[in-house]
């Protein structure tokens, strides 16, 4: 599969990764990849899409059964996005830098995905303390925008392990969060 051969070549050569070598690894030619996902952006936009999946599917495992939310449950889905897109650094670049092409949409793309799982755990949270839910899909891009610009930023300087940086960043949101809320 092309995106199969992409993944590879994205985490072997990095996120300036050539649809050339692409097509190389897939054992197809240039036309073929386009006929198949089509430019370099749509590529990107296919490879985000299982991005996000990769991240839902992260979150959904550390906070997704559970009832509660707090500031260590919104640590638990920081570390999981960090760790995720740690494992995944050159694909997170390509999505995220990569494309020639790149597009707000892209980037709008990958927070929607993330950000819809997001906003439902806020909707339910705000709801059984009786709190307007209605800040929840805002609230849940925001924290997914800071998250991605966050993850940029530590990729490049990857200065603390994922759980500091993680339990830093609940303190941040938690204290917003739970400051104008019933408690």
């Amino acid at each position: 599969m092309v995106l199969d051969a992409a993944e590879r070549v994205i985490a072997r050569d990095g996120n300036g990764a050539s649809l050339e070598s692409i097509a190389v690894e897939a054992g197809v030619t240039k036309p073929v990849v386009y006929a198949r996902v089509g430019s370099r952006a749509e590529l990107s936009n296919a490879l985000a899409a299982r991005l996000a999946e990769r991240l839902i599917a992260a979150a959904g495992a550390e906070v997704g059964s559970t009832s509660r939310f707090d500031r260590i449950t919104l640590a638990a889905f920081f570390r999981s996005s960090l760790e995720t897109i740690g494992a995944h650094r050159e694909l997170f670049l390509y999505v995220t830098r990569g494309a020639s092409d790149d597009t707000p949409e892209r980037t709008l793309y990958l927070a929607g995905r993330s950000a819809g799982p997001l906003a439902d755990l806020l909707t339910r949270w705000r709801t059984r303390r009786g709190d307007d839910v209605a800040v929840a899909v805002p609230w849940a891009y925001a924290i997914i925008g800071m998250l991605n610009l966050v993850s940029l930023w530590w990729i490049d300087e990857h200065d603390r392990p994922a759980d500091v940086l993680a339990d830093q960043l609940a303190e941040l949101v938690w204290s917003g969060l739970a400051a104008g809320s019933h408690r």
